[in-house]
């Protein structure tokens, strides 16, 4: 019936795309600011690291294990899109999932011992299920976008991320919070699972079986991609493992708080804006059309915009809460979050060019771009946390943003003037 009802809403809203999936992701928001709060009411900060640490492993898992097919099914599908493209990029998805699946869930589990969370045998059976129903609803989220519906790809991320958290708060004072955060987040995986399925029902149940030397040449294609998304994911969640090593579950959990509000803005940005202008994007820079350049200046201006707002928006209300609250080791920290939200604030900026060097099929400059970004930021976080603790992540992740978002508009300019974009 939650499905039914997600899928009626969604239809209702789609005449106003950016705006209502922007929504979304705002109300996602105010549910997780809320979820923390509570979180550090109830618990304290140990608690919140713990489950930012999960989070963080659950996405790299998915990320490493998942090959990053779709930079070859997805630059097929926006050149010609078509039911029958669909469906193919489906199916063969569907069959590497049979691979990747099984292997995000064994390197999350490996994960945890690494990490020395302790979970119980229910939590990891609930952490796994969460890794395994999002290696599959990761893939249909992208086609979701692709097919141009962005309400429906955001109420699927809001399902996923946001809904779960207000019943897992009944559950905190039990024995076992960790253990009851694990399980609601689990049964909320599994309905955004099912409502991804739903709007693309049309295209999921197919007899089309893709050849194995099909799915080798997507695989060799996306490489450069994948050797690209592998590092950056790391880069975005280095902070939290390093402090982690270093400091303990309460250290990554004040850095968790301020990150994940920091995080949220790219989500926003995702949502509102990219989206709407994603499939433009490749299909301009894949066929190389003339106004290409002018569209990716009007989304960069769109996209610092819309941070500048948020960003302002973000950082008055958690501040008017935090002194509300009177958390004194929130409030001490708090200069973290403007921080966080600045670095985040350049990597979407220039998020625009990557999707012109994506579009335009340069991988092996975008690979070369994320993993110098990365060897500096790990070299960087791991001299920096030991020697500052929490500062020294919040200047290691600065520092790896605007690195990136130079490196990003200098190799745009060289390429555009170059003429091979």
């Amino acid at each position: 019936m939650l499905v039914i009802a997600l899928r009626s809403i969604a239809r209702g809203l789609e005449g106003r795309p950016g705006l209502v999936s922007g929504a979304i992701h705002a109300g996602g928001l105010g549910v997780r600011l809320a979820f923390m709060f509570a979180l550090l009411y109830l618990s304290g900060p140990a608690l919140l690291g713990q489950y930012g640490l999960l989070a963080s492993i659950e996405v790299v898992a998915i990320y490493l294990a998942g090959l990053e097919f779709h930079a070859f099914t997805t630059r097929r599908y926006a050149r010609r899109p078509g039911a029958l493209r669909l469906r193919i990029a489906l199916a063969s998805h569907a069959r590497l999932l049979c691979f990747s699946v099984p292997a995000a869930m064994l390197g999350a589990g490996v994960a945890t011992w690494l990490f020395g969370l302790g979970l119980t045998p229910l939590a990891l059976f609930g952490f796994l299920v969460i890794v395994a129903t999002g290696s599959v609803a990761q893939e249909m989220l992208r086609f979701i976008v692709m097919t141009q519906r962005p309400v429906a790809a955001a109420i699927l991320g809001f399902i996923r991320t946001a809904l779960w958290q207000p019943v897992a708060l009944l559950f905190v004072a039990t024995e076992q919070p960790l253990e009851a955060l694990a399980l609601t987040w689990m049964a909320a995986a599994v309905v955004s699972l099912l409502w991804g399925g739903w709007m693309l029902r049309g295209a999921i149940f197919s007899r089309i079986r893709p050849g194995s030397r099909y799915l080798g040449r997507g695989l060799k294609a996306a490489r450069n991609y994948y050797a690209m998304a592998s590092a950056s994911v790391l880069q975005s969640n280095l902070e939290r493992f390093v402090l982690q090593l270093f400091l303990g579950p309460e250290a990554v959990g004040i850095f968790t708080f301020f990150q994940n509000l920091a995080n949220a803005l790219p989500a926003l940005i995702q949502s509102s804006v990219l989206n709407v202008w994603l499939a433009q994007l490749l299909n301009q820079f894949g066929q190389g059309l003339q106004g290409r350049f002018a569209l990716v200046a009007q989304v960069q201006r769109k996209v610092l915009v819309t941070c500048a707002i948020l960003s302002m928006g973000v950082v008055v209300g958690v501040t008017g809460i935090s002194l509300v609250l009177s958390r004194d080791t929130y409030l001490y920290n708090l200069w973290i979050l403007p921080a966080l939200l600045l670095a985040q604030s350049l990597i979407m900026w220039s998020q625009p060019l990557y999707l012109g060097l994506f579009g335009a099929h340069r991988d092996r400059i975008i690979m070369i771009q994320s993993l110098s970004v990365l060897a500096a930021t790990l070299a960087l976080c791991v001299l920096c946390v030991a020697q500052l603790g929490i500062t020294g992540a919040v200047v290691s992740q600065l520092a790896g943003g605007a690195g990136l978002a130079l490196l990003r508009w200098v190799v745009f300019v060289r390429y555009r003037r170059a003429g091979w974009v």
